[in-house]
């Protein structure tokens, strides 16, 4: 039987796999430019003005989501030092 934690879990897990993908998709990009670069004359500076380009989107959207995670985790912290306070009370009185 899944619980309303097992599903937090799952999303939790899902969102920071979500990030890795972003983050190793961005390191592959700029690294497949700089290849390229080495076999095409793409210009003067192109691979390098594309991996600023590219760097400055990878961590607006990590900013971004890492607001939204933060705000998210905070939340969980306080109701689960709640709840081992609720739990560490019980066991005490036991």
């Amino acid at each position: 039987m899944k619980t309303g934690t097992d599903e937090t879990n799952e999303i939790k897990a899902e969102i920071y796999e979500a990030l890795a993908v972003i983050s190793r998709s961005f390191e592959q990009l700029i690294s497949a430019i700089y290849k390229l670069e080495k076999r095409v004359d793409l210009g003067e500076d192109y691979a390098y003005n594309q991996e600023i380009i590219a760097s400055d989107l990878w961590a607006r959207i990590n900013t971004h989501a890492l607001a939204s995670i933060t705000k998210r985790e905070l939340e969980e912290k306080n109701h689960f030092s709640r709840m081992r306070a609720s739990l560490e009370k019980k066991r005490k009185t036991s």
